[in-house]
């Protein structure tokens, strides 16, 4: 038997609310190891990295000297047997973790997103991001205003640049739960086009409310200045 419309919606509603649930679960899993880390002191410094001190997740150095893998077509025999190596042993540590990986440039070991603390930025790609982002001044009117519902029932709305035509975050901070919840779905409720003639019309009314007040006290200026002139000429 064919289902309706609101069962198809219903089903739809449901698969959304799942996948969201799920990705809630991982983004709850990343932070609470993000936690771990800081409470036990895991982090290590890039200076204690370059010293040789292990991995506090695998155990394994995060800084091996080794340079980086080269193409994997451009591997010799005994460097993909070396390759190949790498590949089992990190399935063996981290057969179900699911997430991304994290090496450091000029080293062939690779590290689990989520076993192993990253280390922290250099001072140069510090400055590289603060230049970013220095020179990237983003306007309000430049904005669209997102309604995400998320999976407690409660909504957020997050602000992103017109030029992102779809939302991309799988979750966001819930201002009433104050936790990270997964989005089920997402409606833009403001763009900026829209922002941006408001802005315009809020900034000629404010324009027209200045001009009157201006026109208002150079009036009173004129009369004051006249009246100035009549008292000298009566001395």
């Amino acid at each position: 038997m064919a289902l309706t419309e609101a069962e198809k919606e219903a089903r739809a509603v449901k698969r959304r609310q799942t996948a969201a649930l799920k990705e809630e679960a991982q983004a709850h899993r990343r932070e609470s190891k993000r936690r771990e880390w800081r409470e036990q002191g895991m982090y290590l410094t890039r200076e204690e990295a370059a010293a040789g001190e292990l991995c506090r997740g695998c155990g394994l150095p995060v800084i091996d000297n080794l340079g980086n893998w080269p193409p994997l077509m451009h591997l010799t025999d005994e460097e993909r047997e070396a390759h190949d190596r790498a590949e089992e042993r990190f399935r063996v540590l981290h057969p179900n973790c699911g997430e991304s990986r994290w090496s450091v440039d000029g080293s062939r070991v690779t590290h689990c997103s989520l076993c192993c603390p990253p280390l922290p930025l250099s001072e140069s790609q510090i400055e590289t991001i603060s230049r970013i982002f220095q020179s990237h001044k983003v306007r309000e009117e430049e904005l669209d205003v997102w309604s995400l519902a998320l999976t407690c029932g409660h909504r957020a709305e997050r602000s992103v640049h017109h030029t992102q035509h779809y939302w991309v975050g799988s979750t966001t901070h819930c201002p009433e739960c104050g936790v990270t919840r997964g989005v089920v779905t997402s409606e833009r409720i403001l763009e900026a086009a829209q922002r941006k003639a408001e802005l315009q019309r809020k900034t000629a009314t404010e324009l027209r409310r200045a001009e009157r007040e201006l026109a208002k006290a150079e009036k009173a200026a004129a009369a004051a200045r006249s009246k100035v002139a009549a008292l000298k000429a009566e001395q």
